[in-house]
């Protein structure tokens, strides 16, 4: 067992550097943009902190099912909206606005820290008269800049570590009950707090209809950018560090009023 330990912290370590090396040369290929798929040509700044993640961003693969959902979605009627809780570097929300898949967005992100860079990577990419930068997500700082009645044109897309089970309850669900919702379900992390999970899951069934969204498999041998890379540089670079399977809760409204 011991041996079995050290060898994956080695393992871990030599992935982070392996990491950093396809972090680079990704960067030297396409200058910090992203290489294809939906969010193709929006800017990353990959030299800001490291994240293990950040090649599959830099490639246009990270959560590559949400921005397909999201098009889907947005092809069946137009969205006005994005309001993005948990917000982090603004991968999402960057890449839809600078791709016009949605026409504006407010981002929240709680995090000093990363919220600079966020507020740098808009500047970036041009659009800081289009996506609105706070802090801690709350349904009251919405309707600040967006009419209750113009959230049906709005998308939430939420990533906030397990408080999606504090955030949605009965009392705000009049901002939300006729929005896109497409939440990152982090129930995995809730210890000890089952009626908690319960009651939220409640909530949404009663008023959405609920599709699951898992992670998914990425061909590497279909990206331009990495063709040249050995296989083994290849599939570390398709890694989104994640420790376990990971689900996506797509809600839909059964009932627009």
């Amino acid at each position: 067992m011991f041996f079995e330990f050290i060898i994956n912290i080695l393992f871990k370590v030599i992935t982070r550097l392996k990491k950093k090396i396809i972090i680079k040369k990704i960067s030297e290929i396409n200058l910090d943009k992203v290489s294809n798929g939906v969010y193709k040509n929006t800017k990353i700044n990959s030299k800001s902190k490291y994240s293990g993640d950040l090649p599959a961003k830099l490639l246009g693969i990270y959560e590559e099912q949400i921005q397909n959902k999201i098009l889907e979605i947005n092809k069946k009627k137009k969205f006005k909206h994005l309001i993005n809780f948990g917000a982090a570097d603004g991968y999402h929300v960057i890449g839809l606005i600078k791709k016009k898949i949605l026409k504006e967005a407010l981002a929240f992100e709680i995090n000093p820290e990363i919220q600079t860079r966020l507020i740098n990577s808009i500047k970036k990419n041009n659009l800081s008269s289009k996506i609105k930068v706070l802090g801690k997500a709350s349904f009251k700082d919405i309707i600040k800049f967006i009419k209750i009645k113009d959230l049906k044109d709005s998308i939430f897309l939420v990533d906030i570590e397990g408080e999606e089970f504090h955030l949605f309850n009965k009392k705000n669900l009049k901002f939300f009950k006729n929005s896109i919702l497409i939440i990152e379900n982090h129930e995995q992390l809730i210890k000890n707090k089952k009626n908690l999970i319960k009651n939220f899951f409640k909530l949404i069934k009663n008023n959405f209809k609920i599709q699951r969204i898992e992670n998914s498999y990425k061909n590497p041998f279909k990206i331009k950018a990495i063709e040249n890379f050995d296989e083994d540089t290849k599939w570390v670079a398709m890694s989104e560090c994640r420790p376990t399977n990971q689900d996506w809760l797509v809600c839909t409204p059964k009932k627009i009023i």
